[in-house]
């Protein structure tokens, strides 16, 4: 899995370069990517359930996102970029907010509109 997070962080830092107009939100996109790298196994392999650090990360960044409207709209925008740049499990990274208690979530699709 070695490869698999140096991928990951090159996507990261290639969206941060890259940026948008949420580039001055608290959050930067590479803490939001770095957070959730304990689902990493959950969303790029065979685990049928993300890890309890998994869900830890992620209720952690939903506290995030729900704090802050500048934040929640930073992870949208950044989770929308690596969603259309990295092979994740879309089916498995929409099931996180679910299979992890939080009911805001910030939902990982190439498609999702980040002003809503």
């Amino acid at each position: 899995m070695g490869g698999c997070f140096k991928w990951f962080a090159a996507v990261a830092l290639v969206v941060l370069v890259v940026g948008g107009d949420w580039a001055a939100a608290e959050i930067q996109c590479n803490d939001a990517v770095a957070r959730v790298l304990p689902c990493e196994a959950f969303l790029l392999s065979g685990d049928s359930t993300p890890s309890a650090a998994c869900c830890s990360a992620v209720q952690s960044l939903d506290q995030t996102a729900t704090a802050s409207a500048g934040d929640r709209r930073a992870i949208c925008e950044c989770f929308k970029d690596v969603a259309k740049s990295f092979p994740i499990n879309l089916a498995k990274a929409q099931l996180l907010p679910e299979l992890c208690h939080v009911t805001v979530g910030v939902k990982i699709d190439p498609d999702v509109d980040c002003t809503r």
